[in-house]
């Protein structure tokens, strides 16, 4: 499993950068457009071009790229988790219920 997660990563991070390339893409049809640049041109081709699907489908693929190279990765032991213990180290006594403590300042 470790195998296909690592020759998964490029295509993960190419779907990551074309994601955002697709984004831009979109930010600078949008402008144009609004600004009326090339008389709709940019919308003519965003619109042939199916960018707005591959906006939606890319991202998708992506998740799940990184999904998969997620659950592949291996994990560390139940042995490797376990926070270490100091030797040496003494624990601090329990303060006694009994004993009452002085108050540092009295309010006014």
């Amino acid at each position: 499993m470790k195998k296909i997660a690592n020759s998964l990563m490029p295509l993960a991070v190419l779907a990551f950068f074309g994601t955002c390339l697709v984004n831009v893409f979109g930010l600078l049809v949008v402008l144009m457009t609004s600004v009326g640049f090339a008389d709709g041109v940019p919308l003519y081709y965003y619109q042939r071009l199916n960018v707005a699907v591959i906006s939606v489908a890319l991202p998708i693929v992506g998740m799940i790229l990184f999904a998969v190279i997620l659950l592949g990765l291996p994990r560390k032991s139940a042995e490797a988790a376990k926070p270490t213990v100091i030797e040496g180290a003494a624990n601090l006594p329990v303060i006694e219920e009994g004993k009452k403590e002085t108050p540092l300042a009295k309010a006014a």
